[in-house]
């Protein structure tokens, strides 16, 4: 495998070479440069002392600074002339001191545009290897990027193009062999990963379709024998085939309970299975909001008289909802009916409308139960899932009804949901989004104005 690490060191080490080559050259330049610009300028001072100084004899300062000069002048020619000027001095020749100085005067000119020639030089070398070296790392830096560009982040671009296709089931596999580096490898798992998230899926599919046809197949089995037996279990408790006592009475009564609630799993099994399939029709047409309350409030007054629990409309406002009147009646049973299995004697289930910021109705069902745990609030929407608890133990019930209230309003283009805290009862409410206040209203509000 061809490492996107191992070329970046081999581009670090021309880098380094190059960089550190030129710029070495650069700074050698710079040194000598340096040098000679200081020499220049120590000449000249050399030559306006020497200018001044008396031919005759030297003050003592004067004779100082000669000998801090014969130390700091290393070239032999000015260094001996330096030194026979100093002799002079000291055996008082003031002709030979004269001549020395001329001499060395003449000497340091000629020496002058040696320097100047050599600053010259060192100057145009230290331009020369400068740019050498700033445009050996202008061309790294731009040949590592497109290097990174080409190697690295266009590889990233087109497997993050991948994931989010695979994120939004639009993932084909693309049958280009990734590059042989260490992204290409990711890219590669990732291929690999996904087809094998995809075969799964497929069999999944497969699985829960089955199950859905095994479902729907069985419930139509089941129902034509069960409502036979039920119809049959009537007649006995009704007496046709003669009075029953006490106990077989009771026993008769069970077994038709019980039959009821089989065929109402079968029926919400039938439901799940077409609204998973999305062969759910719906009717949608407007509908008074109340009058689907109250009538949902009569189908479960015996449950409620049962129960020892009222039911309550809050306020109604006489409005209309773009609905299928039979599927919502379906939500707010359930609703209803779960309110009053987990309320306590003498409570009290309320519902209520509203709007919210959406400008969409909210229906909500309170009760005044034990509430719901924070952590069930989401699983009873699951299918054959309740929240139990201590305090709220498990109610006979398919564990169905919530997941199906769940679909049915989303087929709607609502949502569902609970607000509740343990001990202080809860409040389901579900959205519709489509609504108006009841034509019949504003029509006797016109009238009696």
């Amino acid at each position: 495998m061809s490492s996107i690490r191992s070329r970046l060191v081999v581009i670090f080490i021309v880098t380094l070479t190059l960089v550190g080559g030129g710029g070495g050259l650069a700074f050698d330049a710079f040194q000598n440069y340096a040098h000679f610009n200081n020499e220049l300028d120590f000449s000249y001072q050399i030559t306006d002392q020497l200018q001044t100084l008396n031919h005759r004899r030297l003050t003592e300062e004067q004779s100082l600074w000669l000998k801090e000069t014969l130390s700091k002048v290393h070239q032999p020619e000015r260094h001996q002339i330096l030194k026979d000027l100093e002799a002079a001095y000291a055996n008082r020749a003031s002709r030979t001191a004269q001549s020395r100085i001329d001499f060395f005067l003449r000497n340091e000119a000629e020496y002058r545009n040696f320097l100047r020639s050599s600053i010259s030089y060192y100057e145009e070398r230290l331009v020369y290897w400068g740019l050498l070296a700033l445009g050996s790392a202008v061309l790294v830096v731009l040949f590592t990027l497109a290097f990174l560009q080409i190697a690295v982040f266009s590889e990233l671009k087109s497997l993050s193009r991948k994931m989010v296709d695979f994120l939004h089931h639009r993932y084909t596999y693309q049958f280009s062999l990734p590059p042989p580096t260490e992204v290409g490898h990711l890219q590669a798992t990732f291929n690999s990963m996904a087809q094998r998230v995809l075969v799964q899926m497929q069999e999944l599919q497969a699985l829960d379709k089955a199950k859905s046809d095994f479902l729907s197949i069985a419930s139509h089995e089941l129902r034509t024998p069960l409502t036979s037996i039920k119809g049959s279990l009537s007649l006995l408790r009704a007496g046709v085939v003669g009075e029953l006592n006490e106990a077989s009475n009771n026993l008769m009564e069970i077994a038709e309970n019980e039959t009821d609630r089989l065929i109402r799993l079968i029926n919400d099994l039938l439901d799940l299975a077409k609204i998973e399939a999305r062969k759910l029709p719906l009717s949608p047409q407007w509908e008074p909001l109340a009058e689907l309350v109250e009538s949902t409030f009569q189908a479960l007054q015996g449950l409620a008289e049962t129960s020892k629990v009222t039911l309550q409309l809050k306020d109604p406002t006489p409005m209309e909802v773009y609905m299928d009147r039979d599927r919502i009646q379906q939500v707010l049973t359930n609703l209803v009916s779960n309110a009053i299995k987990y309320s306590p004697e003498k409570g009290t289930v309320t519902v209520s409308f509203d709007v919210n910021p959406q400008e969409e109705i909210v229906i909500s069902v309170t009760d005044q139960g034990q509430g719901i745990a924070p952590e069930d609030q989401e699983l009873i929407f699951q299918k054959f899932r309740q929240a139990t608890g201590p305090k709220n133990p498990l109610v006979k019930g398919t564990g169905l009804g919530l997941a199906i209230a769940r679909a049915l309003v989303e087929e709607h283009q609502g949502h569902i949901d609970v607000k509740s805290s343990p001990g202080q009862g809860c409040s389901f409410f579900f959205t519709l989004p489509k609504w108006r206040f009841s034509l019949k209203t504003h029509s006797q509000m016109d009238q009696a104005a």
